[in-house]
């Protein structure tokens, strides 16, 4: 039997687990408030605060590592890479750091992984990273040459929620072709092509907004709003990126509260978080165009979907396209702990970032 020790830095939660081959001994998950993380000007200040809540977590639950046979982490904004399995070198936790590529606080996922493996010697891998490409050619068109939409988002978590959707369905994910949301800090829609992800919204530049980004703003406001001389540009990528969104528009991205206030007769809190359900929903019906129409499901995933009056208002306007089927949560979890197992069996072979 195996031990896997696997990580998982989000945008508002740090999660952390051990498993004995697919099965978890624990799986604990500490969230971050606005307030909390309004600390931190830029993703990378949050390495000791993130740190330090993995090692409270492993001590808190009498993890040895030197026990462990395998460190497993969700992936960062790297270059793209193709699905699977990577170990995690010196050169990918420098790309994460510098935020080269993306800028997300999942970049210390990796870092945090390699910094426990060298202290304990254990070896670790991330899995089906964010920066995972798929994209067929005309998805990287932007609108100029200069700039190229790039694959990033929630793969993991849509990878594995496609899989348990096809699996319901009795069929394999690689027969079918299916819209999938991941609802959480951050909102991607991908549209999944008979086992590969054609198209998705960018998890962080792109898509509806989210609780604490904006997803995608009009342009010219946007260049306004960079040459005012009211923000530099680390307080407004501060701004987009962990302001934006519900945080923006209600001060909370906890959508507990909100419920709370709508249930309350709240209007203003009523209309943000349907203007949230809107976006999700636009979004899901030119995924489905990108398909052309041909979707056996739409599936809805992450922290996010356990609202049900969040699922239910998207439900009402893209019920037209394909049936809806909600996994609230994520199994990220599990299905790094599976993939970390199969290239412990063998039956996966890591890959070297380079």
């Amino acid at each position: 039997m195996h031990t896997i020790f696997v990580l998982n830095i989000g945008s508002t939660s740090t999660k952390a687990s051990v498993f004995k081959d697919e099965s978890p001994l624990f799986v604990e998950t500490v969230d971050h408030t606005v307030k909390e993380l309004s600390a931190f000007l830029t993703f990378s200040d949050q390495y000791h605060f993130r740190r330090n809540i993995v090692e409270k977590i492993l001590r808190e639950n009498d993890v040895q590592l030197e026990n462990v046979d395998l460190i497993v982490s969700r992936g960062g904004g790297t270059k793209p890479v193709s699905t699977g399995a990577y170990r995690i070198n010196q050169l990918m936790c420098d790309d994460l750091l510098s935020g080269k590529y993306e800028k997300h606080p999942s970049n210390l996922g990796p870092v945090i992984s390699l910094y426990l493996s060298k202290k304990f010697h254990i070896p670790t891998i991330i899995l089906d990273s964010p920066s995972s490409d798929e994209f067929e050619p005309l998805a990287r068109f932007s609108g100029i040459p200069e700039i190229k939409r790039r694959s990033g988002f929630h793969v993991l978590s849509h990878k594995a929620v496609a899989r348990k959707a096809a699996r319901d369905l009795g069929k394999k994910y690689e027969d079918i072709n299916l819209v999938v949301g991941h609802l959480g800090g951050g909102i991607s829609i991908g549209a999944h092509k008979k086992g590969r992800i054609i198209d998705a919204t960018h998890g962080i530049e792109e898509g509806p907004f989210t609780p604490e980004r904006t997803g995608g703003l009009p342009l010219i406001e946007v260049i306004e709003l960079c040459f005012s001389d009211k923000y530099t540009k680390l307080q407004l990528l501060k701004k987009f990126l962990g302001g934006g969104g519900l945080t923006a528009y209600l001060g909370t991205n906890d959508a507990r509260i909100i419920e709370k206030k709508i249930s309350g007769g709240d209007h203003d809190f009523q209309q943000a978080y349907q203007a949230m359900a809107y976006q999700i929903s636009k979004d899901i019906g030119a995924m489905s165009t990108v398909l052309e129409g041909d979707v056996e499901i739409i599936v809805l995933t992450g922290g996010l979907a356990h609202s049900q009056l969040l699922t239910n208002w998207v439900g009402q306007k893209v019920g037209f396209i394909a049936p809806l089927k909600i996994y609230p949560g994520e199994d990220e979890m599990q299905a790094l702990a599976e993939g970390g197992l199969r290239v412990l069996l063998g039956k996966e072979e890591e890959r070297e970032y380079g």
